[in-house]
């Protein structure tokens, strides 16, 4: 139960950061890097409540905009990977993460992945380390409880 909450602390902590990295002109996904870590460490149940929340949160209006259903498909697709991947969960939680976020810019928006790759660069990094962190506090917790 610990690590649900320390979930949502996490979560909102994502948000936060992402509002105010977008008031200063950095776009950096720390949202989608703490669920695709949370597909690594909760089952489908956790998962879902989570990415629903986020979805909420990021748009409160009642129709779903194709860029939140890719959102939500490569969450989900993260959990799956996580299923039936042999990795070890912290490597393949961070390769999903590069994934995801490529595939989320191919969907969006290429032409932006191309113009300003650099960003896109940023970004990767922020999600990484976000990810990164947010994975480890929550997997040593995990073997705490």
């Amino acid at each position: 139960m610990m690590r649900f909450i320390l979930a949502l602390l996490f979560l909102a902590l994502a948000f936060v950061l992402q509002f105010w990295f977008a008031t200063l002109g950095v776009f950096v996904n720390f949202v989608f890097a703490a669920l695709v870590a949370f597909a690594f460490l909760f089952d489908i149940w956790d998962v879902l409540f989570f990415l629903l929340a986020a979805i909420f949160i990021i748009n409160w209006q009642p129709a779903l905009s194709p860029e939140l259903l890719i959102f939500a498909a490569v969450t989900v697709a993260a959990y799956l990977a996580h299923r039936y991947s042999k990795w070890e969960p912290w490597a393949a939680s961070l390769a999903f993460i590069v994934l995801g976020l490529f595939t989320l810019y191919l969907a969006v928006a290429p032409r932006f992945l191309v113009a300003d790759f650099g960003s896109f660069v940023i970004d990767v990094a922020g999600c990484l380390m976000f990810g990164g962190i947010v994975f480890g506090v929550l997997n040593r917790r995990a073997h705490r409880d």
